[in-house]
């Protein structure tokens, strides 16, 4: 009887955290222009969420406002967890960046804000974001495929939900095995055009694009042939 009780005081907990950080499912679809079909999308704090969509074909300016309110719910929700996250969020003026957290190494940080001149960057912060959303999860005991990484508002919200569903002690404590590397592929599909249909200026645009995401990834020391380039005083922080 105790334990019935607890559930369901968690459940009230869980669905008015939903309800305060914003994490609202889809709604019924209808129709229109490029963004008509989002009114059938997850919302964050009632502004749709793009999810694994053609992120290229929206302006600059909602995509930071998207992720802006990402970086908001989730914070809230990992101090919440009382997590220490593989990837740190920071903040300089109106501009949001992120980095690993790893102590005592310095690897550099690539942005969470997308401009006109540093996609590489983002499609980098991005995936670090979404690699943090996918540990918080995994720490609540809920798995996200690398397939649905980018599906934001439906992980976080099973990650609130699945407080009234198990008990603490009953979570998974298995291995997180997600892969860097393999959430920036996810991400990269999202500005990139995989299709057979490409002119040769979108095959070199997006061969160009995923040169300088290789790029970005060796500055921060996040892929294997700058894991093995670099001498480390604590070999154990090489660990991707």
């Amino acid at each position: 009887r105790v334990r019935a009780l607890l559930r369901k005081d968690r459940r009230t907990l869980a669905d008015a955290l939903c309800e305060v950080v914003g994490l609202q499912l889809a709604p019924p679809a209808s129709s229109g222009d490029v963004f008509s079909g989002m009114d059938a999308q997850a919302r964050l704090f009632g502004l749709p969420w793009l999810g694994t969509d053609d992120w290229a074909k929206y302006p600059n300016d909602y995509i930071n406002a998207c992720v802006s309110h990402c970086t908001q719910v989730f914070s809230v929700l990992a101090h919440y967890f009382h997590l220490r996250l593989p990837f740190a969020i920071s903040k300089r003026g109106s501009s949001l960046f992120i980095r690993p957290n790893w102590r005592e190494v310095d690897a550099g940080e690539a942005t969470l804000s997308i401009g006109d001149a540093n996609r590489a960057s983002f499609v980098v912060g991005l995936s670090m974001l979404l690699y943090d959303v996918a540990f918080m999860c995994h720490r609540q005991g809920v798995r996200v495929p690398v397939e649905q990484i980018a599906d934001v508002v439906d992980n976080l919200r099973q990650a609130v939900v699945v407080l009234a569903s198990r008990e603490n002690e009953a979570r998974q404590r298995l291995p997180f095995t997600l892969d860097v590397y393999a959430v920036v592929q996810e991400v990269l599909k999202m500005y990139t055009r995989a299709g057979d249909a490409d002119s040769g200026a979108e095959a070199e645009a997006d061969a160009a694009l995923r040169s300088q995401v290789h790029d970005v990834l060796r500055r921060l020391h996040l892929c294997d042939d700058a894991v093995d380039s670099v001498e480390y005083e604590d070999a154990s922080w090489a660990i991707i």
